[in-house]
């Protein structure tokens, strides 16, 4: 009988602990500061003014420049399997668009390296950009 209660009180912890754990969507809502970009010869490029907001759905990027502004990119996120696909609005044409975010028609697809509550990775074109939870 004892065998039996220890099994079932397992077998329940193990549910409650699955059921509890949060979806890779859950971990990624909330800002994250782009730390650096890891380059496909193994260098680095130190980065720390770009900030990626998601939120329901909703994709805002950030950018701190050196003149002490705040320019913002805004538009919508969506996450399938390990893809992030980021549209942003189609009229962000300007040098500092270019020098913070610069995709090509205002569109990127990544590819999610690693989540956690605290780290996230999104590599493109054997680029990884390395973020921190703020």
């Amino acid at each position: 009988m004892k065998k039996i209660i220890s099994t079932i009180l397992l077998s329940v912890s193990l549910i409650t602990f699955v059921s509890c754990s949060k979806s890779d969507k859950d971990k990624l809502e909330g800002k994250w500061q782009l730390r650096q970009y890891e380059l496909p010869d193994g260098s680095t490029i130190k980065c720390d003014s770009v900030f990626y907001n998601f939120q329901h759905s909703s994709f805002s990027a950030i950018c701190i420049t050196e003149t002490g502004s705040y320019p913002s990119f805004f538009g919508n996120y969506s996450l399938l399997d390990n893809k992030i696909s980021i549209i942003l609005l189609p009229d962000y044409n300007s040098a500092t668009y270019e020098k913070y975010i610069g995709w090509e028609d205002c569109q990127r697809t990544f590819t999610l390296k690693h989540i956690s509550s605290k780290a996230l990775q999104l590599e493109y074109n054997d680029t990884v950009s390395v973020f921190r939870k703020y």
